[in-house]
């Protein structure tokens, strides 16, 4: 019994030992999944870029078609966004929502990546934002090919900014919006969780590479603001109060 006891207390340690190593290893193999889907999404891109010599809307109407700019890419892509297999592994394992409401008049897309459509810039600042992300919901905002100054530092498609939205979903429900709306640097009443993938968000830029970006870093204007901007210039004109940013330093 006591020798039984022993086999039992070292096992229990090594399976202590092991878990952490365990964990890293799945959270990192996710992370590399990610990072392929992201590579996908900006292959489609490049292709819907060199069709349209312009970049997708995020939301609104082309030509009398309302979509996202998800479901503008779908024609280049093997899977619709509303497949969970399209998004990040670390957002599907968290019970990420994947699907689109509406409240009102209004539409929400939920799910793991989104899209730069306003740039560095306040969403309610519709008049000096229309010019800086890639297109946001007016057909004037969206930036052809020639107007990125600097696309292998600019912001495309990114890990959106996940929060628990207790109200609607339920609590434990990890959801997202497929837009940079909930990426950018400001406040949100919902609860805010942690990154999908470590202390940062894999980032696919506008040359297609992916790279991951630390939450210090890409939530701090200082030191980020100019990756999203088609100008490549940091506009702190545009910014919203200090007092707001989800980094302070």
């Amino acid at each position: 019994m006591i020798e039984l006891l022993v086999v039992i207390a070292i096992i229990a340690i090594l399976a202590a030992l092991l878990l952490p190593a365990l964990t890293r290893a799945r959270a990192e193999g996710q992370s590399a999944s990610c990072k392929n889907h992201l590579r996908q999404i900006g292959l489609a891109m490049g292709m819907y870029v060199a069709d349209y010599h312009r970049y997708p809307l995020m939301w609104g109407q082309i030509d009398g078609v309302s979509q996202i700019w998800a479901d503008r890419l779908e024609p280049y892509s093997v899977l619709k966004w509303t497949n969970a297999a399209w998004h990040c592994p670390s957002y599907v394992a968290k019970d990420g929502v994947i699907k689109m409401t509406r409240v009102g008049k209004e539409y929400f897309v939920h799910g793991s990546y989104g899209f730069n459509g306003y740039g560095i810039a306040r969403i309610d600042d519709v008049t000096n934002s229309s010019k800086l992300g890639l297109g946001n919901t007016r057909v004037a905002s969206i930036a052809s090919e020639s107007e990125l100054r600097a696309p292998s530092e600019m912001f495309a498609v990114a890990d959106g900014r996940t929060y628990r939205d207790i109200q609607v979903f339920g609590e434990g429900k990890v959801t997202g919006l497929s837009s940079f709306i909930e990426l950018q640097l400001y406040y949100t009443p919902r609860e805010e969780t942690s990154p999908l993938h470590a202390k940062g968000y894999n980032m696919l830029f506008a040359d297609d590479h992916v790279i991951i970006v630390k939450r210090a870093d890409l939530l701090f204007p200082p030191r980020t603001a100019e990756h999203w901007n088609r100008d490549n210039q940091p506009h702190p004109e545009v910014w919203a109060p200090r007092n707001q940013w989800a980094v302070q330093n």
